[in-house]
């Protein structure tokens, strides 16, 4: 999928619930953009090249809650939030898995890596097995069907 393909499902997902009441401080979208510099030192640091789709995404939209995901924010917007270094570093030092979005079962969605690059895919990782199956094409494929629950 494409960013332009992507934009147009965004904004019809936001239209479709511009106006919608929620909870005291629930947001659909956090927004919690990431730098060059921030996705550079997360390279460096995981030792692998993330995808370009998702490095555009957190410069342009950004993490924390995109309406049905959470996803990891590159750099914590606070001490006691888990973010794409924290999680990785703790889960998957193997360093052949980047993990960017939490399933909520303790199974991850994220990137595999080959000889130092993430796949452009998405994958899914179950917790209990440590088995990898791949899921979707790319991340906005995945942040569309996901996150947005768009067919």
């Amino acid at each position: 999928m494409e960013f332009e393909e992507f934009e147009a499902i965004l904004s019809a997902a936001r239209t479709e619930r511009a106006g919608q009441s929620l909870p005291e401080g629930f947001q659909l979208f956090d927004s919690w953009v990431a730098s060059d510099a921030d996705l550079s030192h997360a390279e460096q640091t995981l030792r692998a090249r993330l995808p370009e789709k998702y490095k555009e995404f957190m410069r342009r939209h950004g993490a924390g809650q995109f309406l049905f995901l959470d996803l990891l924010p590159v750099v914590s917007v606070d001490e006691q939030q888990d973010d794409l270094l924290s999680v990785n570093e703790e889960e998957f030092r193997g360093g052949e898995f980047v993990a960017v979005a939490p399933v909520g079962t303790g199974d991850w969605w994220g990137f595999r890596v080959v000889d130092g690059v993430c796949l452009d895919r998405v994958d899914f990782v179950d917790h209990e097995d440590g088995s990898v199956s791949s899921a979707y094409s790319d991340f906005l494929e995945f942040l569309a069907r996901r996150g947005l629950r768009a067919d």
